[in-house]
């Protein structure tokens, strides 16, 4: 036995014991290994980005690539603006009166929420008081908002100066921070303590709704008159959020919302300026509010290089290193949840919240599973409050900042992104900026290209909807949502605003009007003091938007981008076939030995459950009279017949022969089969074959619109469409883009000290007053 001392033994690193294979040594491996088939087509990936995802990331693909170096906190932020980890659970609480979102946030907040995330209903974020919205405005995605009492109930018992305040205000964001300065003065509370964000994104409200409630330089004054404020009152305030939103919800890839919501931002920077707000001032008040999708490493890359992108743009327009470093805001994307299989959604969020946490974000929201059709209850919001539990207290993410950093696919992901979002920055500030591509429709022709190549993906099954178009449960029962009965409570809370109104002395309502009277008249520096003292008095929300905003002349319209769901054709032609009842059975005609054609059975399983048909199975045949007698019999409106392609040169041709004879015949359909097989077959009574390049939504939408029409090929696939699709996706222009790798590189200059590149002029410019407005009778009265 020996005595010596093991680890007083030199040890050789492991890594030296082997020799490294080079990538010509590695490839010709793997070529051997796939026997023939072509390396390329097999081994690379295209995503819907163009990008091209490798299968062997090497260290001397990261090497010259700029920030790998760099440290957490250091410019330009690759790996974060900050040495510690964490974030804020910020969690948005759909409920639409403000006291079910008090019980609902005080409840939270004591059980792993760190943050209140406010967002005001549709009429709140139009500026309007409950009685005078629209009926399907109030309680909608958000919770009504329209006095101090109403603020003040929905706060109560939250301590703002522990926990940071974001408020999702819209176009009404500066009369709603009157409201909450109301509040903290009749608290006694300092807003010297605020942290969060509250402010607007007018890109963001343009492209959604498609027109501003007042005109697009009043709603930048406006801004300006907050950040102002809070540059000098509430330091630690962001005022001016930039949202993906608008282009993620509306089915941009990740390397074109991520050049658009680069764009939005600079045209904030450049407005603010334009009021006085230098670069680097106006810099210190952004946060980006980022949507995160389901491509795990995509979007965790996403959020790395937007910081970079970031410190690029700020670098160029001499802003120090301090001011780049991006505040980030993330929500788990609506765009891929689904109303089928909704408990999938749950593990959607999870995958989608772990690449913002390793990604490096400040806060996150993560969306309850019934989010889409339902107002969250407590169990939807406990699951999902927990997920960032789960990923703190369990997966420990909070303790270690960017632990994907030095990955070399992370890393060539990060910046292969980053410069395909560049281009399309430039791209947009060719057209004038994001608001002046917006009105010409540039931005609307880039996004409809990718909701086409994003549709065909999906219909092809390409890209995967668990529980939608692949592997869908066909015994799935309707649930049932919880809805808001919006005209009810329209009824309810324009009964208490009317009562605001009109009760009460003479003399108070006098105050009021003199109160809004002096917002009319007054200066800049002025306005939120009289807006506040209008708040105190009793003014209502809707009441202080109207005397900013009497006259909106000049308010212009686009045509918006609406929030387009992957899963929305899927869940229409499956209430499309649903309806049919008996005549959505599909008649499995399995021909042959059942061991070899297992597969391609499975397959077929998958395509037509996708559509919500039911399939019928009753057995295996090897003889064709016995298999076209069991598929008559059987009654279904739909027969496919389903074998290896020998069994269908030797079977297939009598049993189609037997079905499409004499009247009643059912509709024929083939899986798989090599192409002379399917021309013998279909010269016989076949209707069409199906593989795995199908159009699902085409060849299902077909047969759910005429389940018992004899030919498919009577009906053209194209013809149908509206059935299953939105229209405007089919007329919208599809381009080719031609994607170049530039010779900008991504960090074209350190900070202070580069050219102006892409934000060319972003230092001109005068800071206009706010416009006076004239004076105009205020009625206050129910």
């Amino acid at each position: 036995m020996s005595t010596t001392d093991p680890g007083a033994q030199k040890r050789e690193p492991l890594l030296d014991v082997f020799e490294t294979p080079s990538n010509e040594e590695w490839k010709t491996e793997v070529e051997r290994l796939l026997r023939g088939a072509p390396f390329a087509k097999k081994m690379f990936t295209k995503t819907l980005e163009n990008i091209t995802i490798s299968p062997n990331y090497r260290g001397e693909d990261t090497r010259d690539l700029p920030g790998v170096d760099s440290a957490p906190g250091q410019w330009p932020y690759l790996r974060g603006t900050r040495p510690k980890a964490g974030w804020l659970v910020a969690q948005e609480i759909l409920l639409p009166t403000a006291e079910e979102f008090n019980n609902a946030l005080r409840s939270d907040l004591k059980r792993g929420q760190t943050a209140v995330n406010l967002v005001l209903d549709r009429a709140g974020l139009k500026g309007r008081d409950p009685d005078q919205a629209q009926t399907e405005d109030v309680g909608a995605h958000g919770t009504s908002i329209a006095s101090l009492s109403d603020l003040m109930t929905a706060l109560d018992g939250v301590h703002l100066e522990a926990a940071p305040l974001f408020v999702q205000a819209g176009s009404a964001a500066l009369p709603v921070l009157g409201l909450l300065l109301a509040l903290l003065k009749k608290r006694g509370a300092s807003p010297a303590d605020l942290r969060g964000c509250l402010g607007s994104d007018p890109a963001y409200g343009l492209a959604q709704m498609g027109k501003l409630p007042l005109e697009l330089d009043r709603l930048y004054d406006e801004l300006a008159v907050i950040s102002r404020w809070a540059a000098t009152h509430a330091p630690q305030l962001k005022t001016l959020p930039v949202h993906e939103d608008p282009w993620h919800d509306g089915g941009a890839d990740s390397a074109l919302s991520l050049g658009l919501t680069l764009a939005s931002a600079v045209a904030k920077l450049r407005a603010m300026e334009e009021r006085g707000i230098a670069p680097e001032q106006a810099a210190e008040r952004v946060q980006f509010h980022l949507c995160m999708g389901s491509d795990f490493f995509m979007e965790l890359s996403k959020v790395r290089a937007l910081r970079v992108l970031w410190a690029q743009v700020l670098a160029a327009a001499g802003c120090p290193t301090k001011a780049a470093a991006a505040n980030i805001h993330a929500r788990t994307s609506r765009r891929v949840q689904t109303l089928l299989d909704a408990h999938v959604n749950m593990l959607r969020v999870t995958t989608q919240a772990m690449s913002a946490v390793l990604g490096g974000v400040d806060s996150l929201h993560v969306s309850p599973f019934d989010e889409v059709d339902s107002v969250p209850d407590e169990f939807s919001r406990r699951i999902a409050r927990n997920v960032h539990l789960l990923l703190a207290h369990e997966c420990h993410f909070d303790q270690v900042q960017d632990p994907a950093g030095g990955s070399w696919y992370v890393e060539t992901l990060t910046h292969e992104l980053g410069e395909k979002a560049w281009g399309y920055f430039q791209e947009i500030e060719k057209e004038g900026g994001i608001i002046a591509a917006l009105e010409k429709g540039k931005v609307q022709e880039m996004v409809a290209a990718v909701v086409a190549k994003r549709t065909a993906r999906l219909a092809t099954r390409r890209d995967v909807l668990i529980g939608t178009n692949q592997f869908a449960n066909p015994v799935e029962k309707a649930r049932t949502p919880r809805v808001v009965d919006h005209a009810l409570l329209q009824r309810k809370r324009g009964a208490a605003m009317t009562r605001q109104r009109t009760s009460g002395a003479h003399h108070e309502h006098r105050v009021v009007l003199g109160h809004l009277e002096k917002i009319i008249t007054a200066d800049q520096d002025a306005l939120l003091d009289a807006l506040v003292e209008a708040a105190a008095a009793g003014a209502t929300l809707g009441e202080l938007c109207g005397i900013l905003r009497h006259d909106t002349n000049g308010v212009r319209a686009i045509t918006p981008i609406p929030l387009r769901r992957d899963a929305e054709p899927f869940e229409q032609l499956r209430a499309q076939v649903t309806d049919l009842g008996e005549k959505n059975r599909v008649f499995a005609c399995c021909l042959g030995d059942v061991a070899r054609y297992m597969p391609r059975l499975d397959f077929t399983r998958g395509f037509f459950q996708a559509g919500g048909f039911t399939m019928v199975e009753e057995g295996f045949y090897t003889e064709a009279s016995a298999a076209a007698e069991a598929a008559a019999a059987s009654g279904a409106p739909t027969v496919v017949l389903v074998g290896l392609d020998g069994t269908y040169e030797e079977l297939a041709g009598p049993v189609v022969d037997k079905l499409s004879a004499g009247d009643g015949a059912p509709r024929i359909i083939l899986a798989g089969g090599a192409p002379e097989v399917i021309a013998d077959l279909e010269s016989r009574g076949l209707d069409r074959s199906i593989n795995l390049r199908s159009d699902v939504l085409d060849v299902l939408g077909v047969i759910g619109a005429h389940p018992l029409h004899r030919r498919l090929a009577a009906v053209p696939a194209r013809a149908l469409r509206h059935h299953v699709r939105d229209p405007a996706l089919d007329r919208a222009p599809v381009r080719r883009f031609q994607y170049r790798r530039g010779k900008q590189r991504l960090l074209p200059a350190q900070p202070g000290g580069g050219p102006e590149g892409s934000v060319r002029g972003l230092r001109s410019g005068h800071p206009p007053r706010l416009r006076q407005r004239p004076p105009a009778r205020h009625r206050r009265c129910g």
